[in-house]
């Protein structure tokens, strides 16, 4: 399966869009930050836009996945972190092996099952546990808020982050060319000011370098006019000198820019911990929802001593009916992380050279890399952005592999462009050899130093511009490209 064209009615500031796409590796490249993630999520079939499929219906196995789920493995969608693309994959994974049967039935289990007041829970109390609940009940929608704050923060992040990394790459393309220039007009000085001497010290009898004959008469004429190109190279040499002292110091624009990623990471960093904390007080709430629910009867009462439990069965016969469903949801949850993550070391130890070999999961949620000498820690940024791609391709594959069915188009965005460029290269390569046998598709929206490095591994290529701050924004095709997406910006 693959995406053949993107339509689209005017958005807000932008104008209809229309793109056709081809099938094989395809890099959408340049623009700045928010360009390229409403490209994102045009590509991904956002609001107000018409995504063509060929074929035009998802396979039937892929569709019984929920639909927010399955899109966020393969376009990327709200997930931001490499932890949460093991619990949606891991999931997804499950779910294909019967783990949504299994929830149904335990719901089903929780409205049916009454509760033997002897068995009080070490005597917890209803009206305790209730008292917490509501003292929680804003926690959900903290989460929500601070989950998408952290989202677009992140986003900012590796906005600023990318302007730093091409603002230095072009003080120092200028710093060098401004050294290139100096050194050749120096060069030149010296070979100029030698033939000089030459000919004072030899006089009429010094030869033309062109034809080999002596100069005799033609002496002054020639000194005169190298003397004049010695004045202008000496010249042209003076001012690429000021301009290299000018660029020996990072310029301020650049220093800003540092200064805004430090305090970005810093915001990040903090606004993480914060989003973490609201999760912990979430899962504590949901914890003490399921107490209350075993404390209460179907009717969220206490379920008073001789309440009416099915005769067939006894209070303790529903409690472990429920702890073995709930046992087997956490084991077919487990067993998909594990296969999950094993696939994800093989691709990651392919894009790493091996450096890193395999990813454990702890039990407080958290990845862990290896490598030869043992586990990284602290994790590097761009390890975790490898760990993230590298999870991304291992569920969609793994679950076009469970349904029987091909990979369906995979969308790859801003982590890639978090990654070393060996790793980069790596990637993209390996990607080359998939297409065809497991990916028919890979879309690729990147800040576009990748097609620079190896532009012939990309079946075509999209280049995003902006043609003036006025001007129209597009995806403009370079020549091996397949057509042009214009975004027309409203005044």
């Amino acid at each position: 399966m693959r995406i053949v064209s993107v339509h689209g009615e005017a958005m807000t500031g932008i104008g209809p869009i229309s793109v056709d796409l081809p099938a094989g590796l395809v890099a959408v490249v340049g623009g700045d930050g928010r360009l390229r993630r409403l490209a994102h999520r045009m590509l991904s079939g956002g609001p107000g836009v018409t995504v063509s499929t060929l074929p035009r219906v998802p396979d039937p196995v892929l569709s019984r996945l929920p639909a927010d789920l399955r899109a966020s493995l393969e376009h990327g969608g709200d997930l931001d972190r490499a932890e949460a693309v093991v619990t949606a994959g891991a999931r997804a994974l499950a779910m294909l092996e019967g783990l949504a049967r299994v929830e149904a039935a335990r719901a089903q289990l929780g409205r049916l099952r009454g509760v033997d007041p002897d068995a009080d829970r070490a005597g917890v109390e209803p009206e305790a546990v209730l008292a917490r609940i509501r003292e929680l009940e804003g926690a959900t929608e903290e989460l929500d808020a601070l989950e998408a704050e952290l989202r677009s923060l992140r986003a900012d992040d590796a906005e600023v982050s990318g302007d730093l990394e091409v603002a230095t790459m072009e003080w120092l393309r200028e710093r060098q060319d401004a050294e290139t220039h100096l050194q050749t007009f120096r060069d030149r000085a010296r070979e100029l000011k030698s033939r000089l001497a030459e000919l004072d010290t030899e006089g009429g009898d010094a030869t033309c370098p062109t034809c080999r004959r002596p100069l005799a008469d033609h002496l002054p004429a020639v000194q005169d006019l190298l003397r004049d190109e010695w004045e202008d190279v000496v010249q042209d040499g003076s001012w690429w000198r000021r301009r290299r002292e000018q660029l020996e110091n990072k310029p301020d624009r650049l220093r800003d820019l540092e200064r805004r990623a430090l305090r970005m990471h810093a915001e990040t960093e903090t606004l993480a911990e914060r989003v973490e904390v609201a999760r912990s007080r979430v899962y504590e709430m949901e914890e003490l929802r399921g107490r209350l629910t075993d404390l209460a009867g179907p009717h969220g009462a206490r379920a008073p001593r001789g309440a009416n439990v099915p005769a067939a069965l006894d209070p303790e016969v529903w409690s472990a009916a429920d702890v073995a469903l709930a046992d087997t949801a956490r084991t077919m949850r487990r067993e998909a992380r594990a296969l999950l993550l094993d696939r994800a070391a093989r691709i990651l130890g392919r894009m790493t050279a091996g450096r890193i070999l395999s990813i454990s999961w702890t039990e407080s949620g958290r990845l862990e890399l290896f490598s030869v000498e043992g586990v990284l820690h602290p994790v590097a940024e761009e390890d975790l952005a490898a760990a993230f791609v590298a999870i991304r391709i291992a569920a969609v594959r793994t679950l076009a592999a469970r349904a029987g069915t091909a990979t369906p188009p995979f969308i790859l965005g801003e982590p890639f462009d978090r990654l070393d460029e060996p790793i980069r290269i790596r990637t993209v390569e390996w990607l080359r050899r998939e297409i065809g046998s497991d990916f028919e598709q890979v879309l690729l929206v990147t800040r576009g130093d990748i097609v620079d490095a190896c532009p012939e591994v990309f079946d075509a290529i999209l280049e995003l511009r902006r043609e003036g701050l006025s001007g129209p924004s597009m995806f403009r095709s370079v020549p091996a490209g397949p057509g042009a997406l214009r975004l027309v910006e409203r005044s």
